[in-house]
C-alpha cells in the first residue's frame, strides 16, 4: 500500500513538472493583481505595504471556474484576482481549490493617479496558511 502510494506521489509530481512546463511556470512569478477598482479593495490596498504575504487560493465563481482571489493575510482582506488566462495555467498545473503564497513587491498608483494597484510576486509553495482547509469566507462583494 505504502509504495502504491509513494508512486502516485512520484506520478502526480512528474505530471506537475510537465505542465509546468509546457505553460511556462517558473516560479517566482511576478504579475498584477486584477479586479482592484472596488472602494474596499482601494483601501485595502492603500494599506498595503511591499512584503506583505499573500494568499493566492482558487475559488471557482459560476461563470470563472478557474477564478483565483489575492488575499492579504495581514489584513485579512481580498485584495482582487488574478488574470484569468493565467489562473487558468495554475489551476490546471497545480489542482482545482489550489492555495499558494505569494508577496506584494510594490504598489503602484495613489496620488496624483486615480488608483492603487499591485504588483505580486507567486511561490509554488502554501506554507502560509497549510492549516486552513476551509477558504469559504472567500468571496467576491
Amino acid at each position: 500500500m505504502l509504495i502504491c502510494k509513494k508512486i502516485k506521489t512520484k506520478f502526480k509530481n512528474c505530471v506537475r513538472a510537465y505542465r509546468k512546463y509546457i505553460y511556462g511556470l517558473n516560479f517566482p512569478i511576478y504579475c498584477k493583481i486584477h479586479g482592484v477598482r472596488t472602494c474596499d479593495r482601494q483601501g485595502a490596498i492603500a494599506q498595503c505595504a511591499a512584503g506583505d504575504r499573500l494568499q493566492l487560493v482558487h475559488v471557482p465563481q459560476p461563470r470563472y471556474p478557474f477564478n483565483m482571489f489575492v488575499y492579504n493575510v495581514e489584513l485579512n482582506r481580498v485584495l482582487g484576482y488574478l488574470d484569468h488566462s493565467f489562473s487558468k495555467k495554475l489551476v490546471k498545473t497545480l489542482g482545482k481549490g489550489v492555495c499558494i503564497d505569494g508577496v506584494i513587491e510594490n504598489v503602484t498608483g495613489g496620488t496624483p493617479f486615480k488608483y492603487y494597484g499591485c504588483n505580486i510576486r507567486v511561490y509554488e509553495t502554501s506554507f502560509m496558511m497549510s492549516d486552513t482547509d476551509d477558504f469559504s469566507h472567500l468571496h467576491d462583494a
